[in-house]
């Protein structure tokens, strides 16, 4: 009896501890909502669950904002990292890309910028400053930086010396320091090249020529010597036929000549620019600074003959200097006036002192000329006749300039025989 007592109270002792702590568990609430496969549930309300931006793939990939994560962690949108991001390196392939391929951070610190990234206030040289054998700094803003004078030295050179090896043509060898000499041997023209015109004896010292085979007009002896011009004498003694002197042009401006010959005299307006002249005949013209043309024979000019002839035509002479015009008119009711041709009268004197021949070319009592001015004359019928007559008319004026010219003394022209300077042998 005694034993089943002490059960009962040590069953009835347990019960007080054992019931008053299971009536004070909490009921749970119930849960509602759904989600949806592989994305991370979260919380809704205390209640309820659904999806949340987080989603997870078989592969393991977690993406934010995106239900295809290519990589373990891929998220879709902006993203601040609010404290220190660090990126442990675990090989070449551990590299951090922002914005595709503009901007990358490899996994050994070495950073990729955009193409023509700049950088506001970074990267600015402030002073440059001259260093050994150098002048000119610091720059601060502009400036030049240059050598001194005397300021690379061989002490400055990494090498301050060269290695010349002994060969053909060379001899020694070694080293040579800068701002030493070398000797070479046998020192010489290796090789000159000649073109059409030009001979040359070849070798190392050569010796260079004209070939006259081109050039025939240097077989003969030609001598410049200096003596009353700038130029001297061009002489063609001896050796054949030659022209002495050849000018040749191609150009075809009109105011580039073959020949060009100029006297800057200004002490005397007849002072001589050319004289050519054939002393064993007594040939001689020139012309002075002036421009007047003065030949001991005649002057004249050159027609085409029959075939190939060339006809000579001499020129008037005169004692004084006329410039001759002729014309035709005829005469109205026995009188007519004639004005001077505009391009006539300004190479004329302008005065009314020329004379005017009239040659009738039909029956009357004769011409004569009245009422003479500078630009025009008068012609009328003698003996107050009023034929209706054509004339011809010659007028020959002075020159302008020339008014008063008549059979100048042009000994000072005329040089005569010149003793010519002695030919150097070659």
């Amino acid at each position: 009896m005694l034993r089943i007592s002490m059960c009962v109270c040590a069953f009835l002792l347990l019960a007080c501890f054992v019931l008053p702590m299971a009536a004070q568990q909490p009921t749970a609430p119930p849960v509602s909502g759904s989600g949806t496969a592989n994305h991370i549930t979260k919380w809704l309300t205390s209640t309820t669950i659904g999806n949340s931006g987080v989603f997870e793939t078989a592969a393991g990939n977690v993406g934010i904002g995106t239900t295809t994560p290519a990589v373990k962690f891929d998220v879709n949108g902006l993203t601040d990292v609010r404290k220190t991001l660090t990126l442990f390196p675990s090989g070449a392939s551990n590299t951090l890309a922002i914005s595709g391929t503009s901007f990358k951070i490899s996994s050994a610190g070495k950073v990729t910028f955009v193409a023509g990234q700049t950088f506001p206030g970074a990267g600015t040289v402030t002073s440059i400053g001259s260093g050994a054998g150098l002048t000119g700094g610091p720059i601060t803003t502009t400036g030049t930086l240059s050598i001194a004078t005397a300021g690379v030295t061989n002490a400055m050179l990494v090498h301050p010396s060269l290695t010349v090896t002994a060969g053909s043509g060379l001899s020694g060898g070694g080293t040579v320091a800068l701002g030493s000499s070398a000797t070479l041997n046998n020192t010489g023209v290796l090789s000159v090249g000649v073109s059409s015109g030009i001979t040359s004896t070849s070798g190392q010292n050569p010796t260079l020529g004209i070939d006259t085979n081109v050039v025939p007009e240097l077989a003969i002896t030609n001598t410049f010597t200096a003596g009353q011009s700038f130029f001297g004498y061009v002489f063609a003694d001896g050796g054949g036929d030659a022209t002495a002197l050849y000018a040749y042009n191609d150009s075809t401006d009109a105011s580039d000549p073959a020949l060009y010959v100029e006297n800057d005299d200004s002490t005397d307006a007849g002072d001589l620019a050319v004289d050519v002249r054939g002393p064993n005949f007594g040939g001689e013209c020139s012309i002075d600074v002036s421009g007047n043309l003065y030949c001991s024979g005649t002057v004249g000019a050159v027609v085409n003959g029959q075939g190939k002839k060339k006809i000579g035509l001499y020129t008037m002479q005169s004692s004084e200097d006329w410039v001759e015009d002729f014309g035709s008119g005829a005469l109205l009711g026995g009188v007519t006036t004639i004005q001077l041709e505009p391009r006539y009268a300004r190479t004329i004197s302008g005065q009314a002192n020329y004379h005017v021949f009239l040659t009738p070319a039909g029956d009357c009592d004769g011409l004569y000329v009245a009422n003479r001015t500078a630009t025009s004359f008068e012609v009328r019928e003698l003996k107050s006749g009023n034929s209706s007559v054509q004339f011809d008319y010659r007028i020959v004026a002075h020159r302008k300039g020339y008014d008063t010219a008549r059979l100048p003394d042009v000994s000072g022209k005329i040089m005569g025989k010149r003793v010519r300077p002695t030919v150097r042998q070659r």
